[in-house]
C-alpha cells in the first residue's frame, strides 16, 4: 500500500483511539480494504484520499455512529463523547456537555438517593439519629421507614432521567451524523 494511504490510516487511527480496540481496528480495516479496492482499480493515493475526505471528519463520522449506536454508558462511551466532542466545534461545546454532565449527575443522584434514605432507616432502628440524611416536604419530615421508601423510589426516578438525557443526547448524534452523511467511503 502507498505511504501516503497508510499515514491517512494511521490518522484515522489516532482520531479513533477513544474507541474499543476492535472496533477501531475494524474501521481501519474496513478503510484499507476500502482503499485496496480503489488501488486496484488504478485510482492515484491523491484521489482516494480526496474521495475519502478529511481523516478527522471522517473519524468523527465513525465516532457519530458508534456514540449513537450504543445506548449504554460506561468509560469507553464516555472517552468516544469526549473524542467526538473536540471534533464537534461549536455546535457540540454547549449540548454535548450539559447533556453529558446532567446525566452523569442524574443517575449519580439515582445510587445516592437509596443509600442515603437506607443510612436514615439503619440508623433509626439501631436508636440513633441521623441528622443529615432527610426526606422534607415543607416543614413536615418523614419518618424514617418513609424516608426511605420515597428514596428510593426518587433514585429510581433520577436514575431513570439520567438514562432518558443520554438516550436524547445519542438521538441528537445520531440526527447530526445524517446531516453529514457526504461522508461516503464509495
Amino acid at each position: 500500500m502507498n505511504q501516503q494511504l497508510e499515514k491517512y490510516l494511521e490518522k484515522i487511527e489516532r482520531y479513533l483511539r477513544p474507541m474499543a480496540v476492535s472496533e477501531r481496528m475494524d474501521i481501519v480495516q474496513e478503510i484499507k480494504s476500502e482503499m485496496q479496492e480503489l488501488e486496484l482499480q488504478n485510482i492515484s493515493p491523491g484521489l482516494i484520499i480526496e474521495r475519502l475526505g478529511d481523516p478527522k471528519e471522517l473519524a468523527k463520522a465513525y465516532l457519530e455512529v458508534s456514540i449513537a449506536g450504543n445506548s449504554g454508558i460506561g468509560w469507553k462511551q464516555a472517552g468516544a463523547v469526549i473524542a467526538y466532542y473536540s471534533m464537534a466545534g461549536i455546535g457540540g461545546m454547549f449540548i454535548f456537555p450539559f447533556a453529558a454532565i446532567l446525566s452523569v449527575g442524574l443517575i449519580f443522584g439515582g445510587i445516592i438517593s437509596p443509600i442515603a434514605g437506607l443510612v436514615k432507616f439503619a440508623g433509626s432502628l439501631l436508636g440513633f439519629e441521623v441528622p443529615w440524611v432527610m426526606f422534607q416536604v415543607g416543614s413536615h419530615e418523614a419518618p424514617p421507614a418513609l424516608a426511605f421508601l420515597l428514596s428510593v423510589l426518587m433514585g429510581i426516578l433520577l436514575a431513570a432521567a439520567g438514562r432518558k438525557v443520554w438516550k436524547l443526547m445519542a438521538g441528537y448524534i445520531k440526527m447530526m451524523s445524517r446531516k453529514k452523511e457526504k461522508l461516503h467511503l464509495v
